[in-house]
């Protein structure tokens, strides 16, 4: 292979030329045999050299060195790639369609992307080389992001959350009002009405498990009725406030057992009319009779439906005062004041309304253990006595909350 090239080297030159007037001497007369032996001296011993250059060696050593590194390293026929086959030749008449590819659907641009054919957004800042209408509005964004508003990492975050809030508002989604199946034991009477209310008006006390306990707190107006003594010293209608706290944490069957509170004041009045001192105008004077009372005792809860069957009796204490005048002159006056103990028992309906607040509605029987008496009429050529502190009933109407 070394030979090879040195041959195709000297191609063309003098001693080229000598070997072709030695192997054809009828072609000599295209070369001139006197200029022969001085073009060969020429180009074996060029002027200047010796006739041994060291530097001409080395140059033709590194020169046949990088020969057959090029070889070695060229690659072979066998490696080659085979050449491609012919294309075949177009049959005659239209093109057939290409065939249908089922796959998935290619994605869509996004909304704000722009046309393929629009020149990219120009790079300098001045707004007057750049005007507005040549950048979409995103790119303008000071948050940053591409020209064509692709969101930066920082942009996807903020998107996020601001879906996840999104999601959170109110009203939650049908999923989250779905409560998880229970048995028919925990669930309460009128599970389906009670399960609206939970979710259309976020009242989840209704369908709360029996095993958990409910409190409630209620401020309501009280309307007294006297149904003894009472009403034969003062006209039998009152008034008053009262307010309880019930605590219901055993389940019992589909109720809820547990303890609640009272407090309240009552008050009966009555105007009467008495003939001034000498004769003079007459004076409107007030019977008044007070009662003011504290209670507590075992309470009981029942689920239904929409809401609350409350049962309740307790104990406690009355304090009772009747202030009578029986005439103009305040030293005929007559004042009595006592407490004693009493008993309570009522029922009452709560009505959770939204988010656990709603109203209550309810009767109560009071009745105390008094032995004090007092006269009916004093004018009386015989007077009876009766007892002024007795029995009284009460209509409960105000606010209840469910905890």
């Amino acid at each position: 292979m070394i030979d090879e090239l040195g041959d195709r080297r000297w191609i063309g030159g003098p001693k080229h030329t000598r070997d072709l007037a030695l192997a054809d001497p009828s072609d000599a007369t295209r070369i001139d045999p006197a200029r022969v032996p001085t073009q060969l001296d020429a180009y074996d011993h060029p002027a200047g050299c010796y006739p041994w250059d060291p530097m001409g060696a080395m140059f033709a050593g590194v020169s046949n060195l990088l020969s057959l590194v090029l070889l070695l390293a060229a690659p072979s026929i066998a490696d080659s790639p085979a050449p491609a086959p012919a294309p075949a030749p177009a049959p005659e008449g239209p093109p057939a369609p290409p065939p249908k590819v089922e796959g998935p659907a290619p994605d869509a641009p996004p909304p704000d992307a722009p046309p393929p054919d629009a020149p990219p957004p120009s790079l300098t800042s001045d707004p007057d080389a750049n005007p507005a209408g040549s950048i979409p509005p995103n790119s303008r964004n000071s948050a940053g992001g591409s020209p064509w508003g692709t969101p930066t990492q920082s942009q996807s975050q903020s998107q996020s959350q601001s879906q996840s809030q999104s999601q959170s508002q109110y009203p939650p989604s049908p999923a989250e009002y779905e409560y998880p199946e229970r048995d028919l034991d925990e669930l309460p009477y009128g599970a389906t009405a009670a399960r609206k209310s939970a979710v259309q008006r976020n009242n989840d006390v209704l369908v709360r498990p029996f095993s958990r306990p409910v409190y409630s707190i209620a401020a309501s107006g009280r309307f007294g009725t006297l149904l003894t003594g009472g009403a034969e010293v003062v006209q039998p209608f009152g008034y008053g406030f009262a307010a309880q706290l019930r605590i219901h944490f055993v389940g019992v069957l589909k109720s809820r057992f547990g303890v609640e509170v009272h407090a309240g004041h009552t008050r009966f009045t009555q105007s009467n009319q008495y003939e001034g001192v000498d004769g003079g105008t007459a004076i409107k004077r007030i019977t008044l009779l007070t009662d003011t009372d504290f209670s507590a005792g075992p309470s009981l809860q029942i689920p239904l439906g929409p809401l609350f069957l409350q049962f309740g009796g307790s104990g406690g204490v009355a304090l009772s005062t009747l202030f009578r005048p029986h005439s103009a002159d305040s030293s005929d006056d007559e004042t009595v004041s006592t407490s004693n103990f009493m008993l309570r028992g009522g029922v009452s309906l709560g009505v959770p309304v939204l988010n656990r607040h709603g109203l209550t509605i309810g009767a109560g029987v009071h009745h105390i253990f008094s032995p004090r008496e007092v006269v009916i009429d004093p004018q009386a050529a015989e007077p009876a006595t009766t007892r002024p502190f007795g029995t009284w009933l009460e209509i409960l109407l105000g606010y209840q909350i469910w905890f």
